[in-house]
């Protein structure tokens, strides 16, 4: 049996190569690639919440959290965070790098203080992390998606008692919007 020893840090200057391989061979498309790229060229981008696992120096998993809007018909808005996308390429699924970088996200997102994270995606993965439709709480998101593929994590108790409306990303998913549902 052979180990694999992987470490997860935050993204470095020299990784958007590596961060861009990964999302193509996870996608076999560039849009995710070209996504991340438009993020980390905006305001949008935090480096603290773009993570790589790196495996005997090659980068094999990634996963990035950006701000975004819920902002409800009286203009109201509630400061979030998306989680978008995550990838492990092809070789290092199933050995749980992806569990590992969305935790580590959640965590680090936490610790700066975020109390919510949308994500569009498969729910019976997304559960394992607590996240839940995010229609029940009257939030919804700026596409057309699969019922119950839009869902949300509170990180406090009681965070999404009073928060509703739809969800407004950065500018660069709406370059991308129709090439990623």
């Amino acid at each position: 049996m052979i180990t694999m020893e992987w470490t997860i840090r935050s993204e470095e200057p020299d990784d958007a190569e590596g961060i861009a391989a990964v999302l193509t061979d996870a996608f076999s498309r560039k849009d995710e690639a070209e996504l991340v790229s438009l993020i980390r060229n905006s305001d949008a981008y935090d480096p603290e919440l773009s993570l790589v696992c790196v495996e005997d120096g090659t980068i094999v998993g990634y996963v990035l959290f950006s701000p975004v809007v819920i902002r409800a018909a009286d203009c109201d808005e509630t400061k979030a965070l998306a989680l978008a996308p995550v990838a492990v390429l092809t070789q290092f699924r199933n050995q749980g790098i992806g569990t590992a970088l969305i935790e580590e996200g959640i965590h680090r997102s936490h610790q700066k203080r975020a109390k919510i994270i949308v994500v569009l995606g498969e729910p019976g993965y997304y559960r394992r992390f607590r996240f839940e439709s995010a229609k029940t709480h009257g939030i919804e998101p700026p596409w057309e998606v699969p019922e119950g593929s839009f869902m949300i994590l509170g990180l406090e108790k009681n965070v999404l008692r009073d928060v509703h409306g739809m969800v407004h990303y950065p500018e660069a998913f709406s370059s991308t919007a129709n090439t990623l549902k």
